[in-house]
């Protein structure tokens, strides 16, 4: 009592330090409010992930992985925070920090270095950055400890995370190893997960130095699935933190090497300032995204991928606004390739897209140019005032549809053919055909997409259904390819034309 009275402000910072010392959250939130200016929205699984850390500084989890939905201010706290206050534990502690966002790792290693050098922290701990080895990508304490920050494919050299001494002397902290738009292929995701034998664990002080994997989850197989599987030969702590909790949910089974850790949270949004249970339905729009990114229990892109009941036929037809024919040609024309497909598409004034025709065969290039002209004549010669004009042809713009974007700029050699002038438009390819599938999934399931019923014109529409249900593990895609090209740019989401439909039809 008597210091307490002699100095009660010494005694209220050394309550302040212990409390940061010994919270993550305390101390997130107090450095997050002075350098942010702003104060750290506290939701419940931030104390869980807070929770998580601490047993990490006490030694009492040396493998650690959080799955969590993007945006949740992960690196917030499991990174800049953790690295400033495991410091503050031991200036002597080096960390290593790598992401598949090698800039943004350099961001979140300066952001550690902003939170040491704030006045709050150098109250309590006086921790300082050499001068002569301060960069973004490799900083130093003038005790010895310091930071590495590394994109996860790059080499990491000359330096090592923890210390050959007792207690907490740094960790490895892995932010999101895999890039969304390399997460389906195969060879990237090897490519990461391979890093964990040929360069992380080569980079630890010794075996138990800390390593934490926080990270959205993108595929079965990605870094997080890879490790819980047993990749590293190791168990972890798994701290499974979908968007939406369900405590009925049982811990996956091929999880063979993960200890999952009980969160204590309640059925329904993980944080409702973030995601409220009606934005939640919207991101279910596109469950294998959702089982991923959101639900962190990644489903494999197999035959369920589209569901049967989305595929939605119709018997009348609307009123249209436009078509356009999409293409999707064959590099060879030998049994074993795909082949090349022609579809009709109309934008309906009812905001919905509708599959109208399709030719699909194994042509050569001069049989190509004439099924294309005649598919093209057939298409135009159709009632304008009911069926609304007809734009282009638009072909992807690779192999066999380059040759056959340039026959169509020239006149036929047919010259039966010689009044079938076709406006053609190429499609470049950005993304690969599963990404673009998954990106026309929330079309699907909101209905704005309708097949023809089965019939004797259209009896092939029952081949054009077994592809997309059996999507992507199916003998053949070619079908695919023309529809997703369709749906995605008439109905996509904002901007598409399904909008500006009902901007203008109401």
């Amino acid at each position: 009592m008597s210091n307490w009275l002699a100095d009660p402000r010494a005694t209220l910072k050394e309550l302040d330090r212990v409390d940061c010392l010994e919270s993550q959250l305390r101390f997130t939130a107090k450095f997050f409010r002075e350098k942010e200016q702003a104060e750290f929205l506290v939701g419940a699984h931030h104390r869980v992930i807070a929770d998580t850390l601490d047993r990490v500084i006490r030694g009492e989890i040396p493998r650690l992985i959080i799955n969590i939905p993007p945006g949740y201010t992960k690196t917030e706290m499991a990174v800049v925070h953790f690295v400033a206050r495991g410091l503050a534990w031991n200036p002597r502690a080096r960390f290593i920090h790598a992401s598949f966002n090698g800039p943004l790792a350099l961001f979140n290693s300066n952001s550690v270095r902003d939170v040491v050098a704030l006045e709050g922290y150098q109250e309590h701990w006086p921790v300082k950055i050499r001068d002569d080895v301060a960069a973004k990508e490799l900083w130093r304490t003038t005790e010895g400890g310091g930071m590495k920050a590394s994109h996860a494919a790059g080499p990491i050299t000359g330096f090592r995370a923890g210390r050959m001494e007792p207690g907490f002397t740094g960790a490895l902290i892995i932010d999101d190893p895999v890039k969304p738009d390399d997460a389906e292929s195969e060879i990237e995701r090897t490519k990461v997960n391979n890093r964990w034998h040929s360069t992380f664990k080569s980079r630890l002080a010794h075996e138990d130095v800390p390593v934490i994997v926080i990270m959205q989850r993108l595929h079965v197989d990605d870094f997080s699935g890879f490790l819980l599987k047993g990749g590293a030969g190791c168990r972890w702590h798994h701290l499974l933190l979908p968007v939406e909790i369900d405590n009925a949910a049982l811990y996956p089974a091929e999880y063979t090497h993960g200890d999952p850790i009980p969160h204590g949270l309640p059925d329904g949004p993980l944080w409702a300032a973030k995601h409220t249970g009606e934005q939640i339905v919207l991101l279910k729009t596109n469950p294998y995204v959702f089982a991923g990114q959101y639900g962190q229990v990644p489903t494999v892109a197999g035959g369920n991928l589209f569901k049967a009941e989305w595929l939605t036929p119709y018997t009348v037809l609307p009123p249209l606004a436009y078509r356009v024919i999409y293409v999707d040609t064959a590099q060879k024309t030998s049994e074993r390739n795909d082949y090349s497909v022609f579809q009709c598409w109309g934008m309906g004034k009812d905001g919905k897209a509708y599959l109208l025709d399709q030719i699909r065969g194994r042509f050569e290039a001069p049989d190509l140019e004439k099924t294309a002209r005649l598919f093209w004549a057939k298409h135009r010669a159709a009632d304008h005032t009911i069926f609304g004009a007809l734009r282009a042809m638009k072909i992807e713009d690779k192999s066999s549809g380059t040759g056959l974007i340039q026959s169509l700029g020239r006149l036929p050699v047919d010259p039966a053919m010689a009044q079938v002038v076709v406006p053609v438009v190429g499609i470049p390819r950005e993304k690969d055909k599963v990404m673009r599938a998954n990106d026309a999934l929330p079309s699907f399931a909101a209905g704005l997409v309708r097949i023809p019923a089965e019939g004797p014109e259209t009896a092939w529409i029952a081949g054009w259904r077994g592809e997309m249900l059996a999507f992507p593990n199916g003998a053949h895609d070619d079908q695919v390819d023309p529809t997703m090209d369709a749906v995605n740019e008439m109905v996509g989401g904002a901007g598409s034309a399904a909008e500006q439909m009902m901007r203008a039809f109401g």
